[in-house]
């Protein structure tokens, strides 16, 4: 039975020149219950684009075939289901020729999606998932998990 999950990204600066982010996840089982939860803690890491990917691909990398990664990050649904085939198209480079940001991860992202079939979709704000997805991904930037 195909499986929800969702990806977040946080990002805070603890102390000046002390950026740090955190990324967090939590799938739902049918009942819509969480059943895991999974977080990764980033050290000088600010830039939300790339967080946002690296949740991305935390939720990639756990799922199966016929599930569903929920993100609230526009740049990461967009990214995978309407621009990631043509920048592969063009040597990762967007139409105005110029190299898209965060290569190194959309080609990792274009090598797990090759991997699997799923989908990624833009996220509900009012769903538990996402709640819980967004704590852990605080918790995480902010070190106290």
């Amino acid at each position: 039975m195909a499986k929800e999950i969702y990806v977040e990204a946080a990002a805070i600066e603890r102390q000046k020149d002390d950026p740090c982010g955190g990324t967090g996840f939590v799938v739902l089982d049918y009942n819509g219950q969480i059943s895991y939860e999974g977080w990764m803690c980033f050290e000088n890491t600010i830039e939300m684009m790339r967080l946002d990917l690296l949740a991305l691909i935390e939720g990639l990398e756990f799922a199966s075939d016929g599930d569903v990664i929920y993100s609230s990050s526009e740049y990461c649904v967009k990214g995978f289901n309407e621009w990631l085939d043509n920048w592969k198209c063009r040597g990762w480079r967007k139409a105005s020729k110029k190299p898209i940001a965060n290569r190194e991860l959309w080609q990792l992202v274009d090598k797990l999606r090759s991997e699997k079939f799923l989908e990624v979709e833009k996220v509900n704000p009012m769903v538990v998932g996402k709640d819980a997805a967004s704590k852990l991904a605080y918790l995480a930037a902010s070190r106290e998990l």
